[in-house]
């Protein structure tokens, strides 16, 4: 019986995955191809569909990150944080945070940051420069 749940967990999940490489597919391509401002157009689209979930909102914040849009790639990843994410994606939002002068919440995405990767070495930066602060 524990088998059959475990089977059946898998096929829920992977239907979801498929659906949602479904639904990015076309913006997923053109981002994998380094075509940011095409993928962005793509991805706001879905959030306009209403198919705006936390990997789409992380990849149009990703999107705007390296398209050098600071104001923007902030705002998404506000969006996609509202669920937890990989350390990375909050270093970036600190990161763009900071580059729009919002220091105070820069530190506290860092302090994600850090406690998701306390061995990176950003972290470690971090945590020292910190400490001095205090």
């Amino acid at each position: 019986m524990k088998n059959l749940y475990i089977a059946f967990s898998f096929v829920i999940a992977s239907s979801t995955i498929t659906a949602q490489n479904a639904a990015t597919k076309k913006a997923d391509k053109l981002y994998s191809r380094y075509e940011y401002v095409t993928a962005a157009e793509e991805y706001l689209k879905l959030v306009d569909k209403g198919k705006g979930d936390d990997y789409v909102y992380n990849r149009l914040a990703t999107t705007y990150f390296n398209m050098f849009n600071t104001t923007e790639a902030a705002r998404w990843y506000a969006k996609a944080i509202e669920k937890p994410q990989d350390a990375e994606t909050y270093y970036r939002y600190a990161q763009m945070l900071k580059a729009n002068g919002k220091y105070e919440e820069s530190n506290k995405r860092c302090k994600n940051f850090a406690s998701l990767a306390p061995n990176d070495q950003r972290a470690i930066a971090f945590k020292k420069g910190s400490k001095l602060r205090s």
